[in-house]
């Protein structure tokens, strides 16, 4: 089993990716690192972009001892004294969050204590404040227990250091708290932040140009003649390709099938990072993606994979002059049926460009959720079946897919009301199957 008599270069959807990155080598060395702003918003702020650099920590994290836990600070000695019955311990003072704590006195006592404040020097413990009983006292503040008394029982089940966060036991100084190649979620800002760095070199957004092809298309906005029809691709593409905020559509081209290809694809070649076609990589006599892909020099990787839709779908990796300083281009055929070139793009196009743009391992919005697949058909092929689904969750709460009923790959309409698609194993029919949304974002 092959494309145009020959056998696949590669088995599945993800040998194709990797082999595809592999290909292009990793992060390519034109993508020289910019600084994002902490403060801003998208498309100059840190949020889904690619870390170019690791970040250490300027500090230990936490970079005091502080409690864990409402309660009291004490000496963990002095709970030998409740083994025989309840203890009374005099509350000798308050540790505020934010501010200097007090020094431990000798004695059986304890220092009140909030969830975030230094422990006080000479305390090693801290006991929850639901496991002792307060006393109030009129020597202290007027909302501070004056004693408080912990049964032998509650006593016992304290340990040494209990509710302490250590200093450094997060991150000590110096330590990488983020990776070069991550891309940045909303806790890695919660990171940055706490270490103090408003400005994170990121790797820039890479530059991709979209190129539909057909004589028969026209604009959305064109009242189409009866064997035309409206170009949906470009739309759809653009709007996966301009998803991740490591990535930008930089162009967005037509070109007919007779003599205008060539020239477009040289354009966007030379002014992007990395082309994405759709259209003419059939075996029809008028595909004529294949030859120009390798008039501008690009290595074809693969072209047929084996799956469905999108078996014709095409890969390639231009090397351009000066490679050391422009690096490897991918160039991507999608077929032009809508359905094949939002599948292959969502599956096969965004992980290979992640890496491109600098990402160390496929972002985790990348990757498939597992759901169950209801009301199966009882259909396989030898093939990978990408089939067009609509999520639900059952009674419990688990993610559920239901099939699409779709025409085939030219149904942009049941792709319109699916949420996604789910890949299916070659010859078999699982319940549990990958799960790709469609971007919305």
């Amino acid at each position: 089993m092959g494309f145009r008599g020959q056998e696949f270069a590669f088995d599945s959807p993800a040998t194709a990716v990797a082999g595809m990155i592999a290909r292009l080598g990793g992060t390519p060395p034109a993508l020289r690192p910019e600084l994002a702003n902490l403060d801003a918003a998208a498309p100059t702020g840190p949020l889904g972009r690619i870390l170019a650099e690791d970040v250490r920590a300027d500090r230990d994290n936490p970079a005091f001892d502080h409690s864990a836990m409402d309660g009291f600070a004490v000496r963990f000695g002095t709970l030998a004294a409740a083994r025989d019955g309840a203890l009374v311990l005099t509350v000798a003072g308050e540790s505020r969050i934010g501010h200097e704590p007090p020094v431990m006195p000798e004695g059986t006592v304890a220092i009140r204590i909030a969830t975030g404040a230094a422990v006080p020097r000479g305390a090693d413990t801290v006991i929850r404040r639901e496991d002792v009983v307060e006393a109030t006292g009129s020597d202290v503040r007027k909302d501070t227990p004056g004693s408080i008394t912990i049964s032998a029982h509650a006593a016992r089940r304290v340990k040494p250091g209990d509710h302490i966060r250590r200093r450094g036991e997060n991150a000590r100084a110096g330590a990488v708290v983020l990776r070069a190649g991550e891309v940045i979620s909303a806790a890695g800002l919660g990171t940055l932040a706490a270490i103090g760095v408003t400005g994170p070199r990121v790797f820039p957004r890479l530059r991709v140009a979209i190129i539909t092809t057909g004589d028969e298309v026209v604009p959305p906005r064109a009242v189409p003649a009866a064997l035309q029809i409206r170009n949906s691709n470009a739309p759809a593409l653009r709007a996966i390709l301009a998803s991740p905020a490591w990535m930008v559509v930089a162009s967005v081209a037509h070109a007919h099938d007779e003599g205008e290809l060539d020239g477009v694809l040289r354009a966007a070649v030379a002014a992007a990072d990395a082309v994405v076609l759709t259209g003419g990589v059939s075996m029809g006599h008028r595909d004529p993606v294949r030859e120009a892909v390798e008039a501008v020099g690009a290595e074809v990787i693969f072209h047929g994979l084996p799956q469905r839709p999108g078996k014709p779908m095409l890969g390639a990796v231009l090397r351009r002059a000066g490679a050391e300083a422009d690096g490897p281009l991918p160039i991507f055929g999608l077929p032009g049926n809508p359905v094949s070139a939002l599948v292959t793009c969502t599956r096969i196009v965004l992980p290979v460009l992640a890496a491109c743009a600098g990402a160390s391992r496929t972002p985790p919005d990348l990757l498939p959720g597992l759901v169950k697949l209801t009301h199966q058909d009882g259909r396989s092929l030898d093939l990978w079946w990408h089939r067009l689904t609509r999520l639900d969750v059952d009674e419990a709460g688990t993610p559920r897919a239901e099939l699409v009923d779709a025409r085939g790959s030219g149904d942009v309409i049941a792709a319109g009301l699916s949420d996604g698609f789910v890949e299916v194993q070659p010859s078999e029919s699982p319940s549990i199957v990958p799960f790709y949304a469609w971007p919305a974002s």
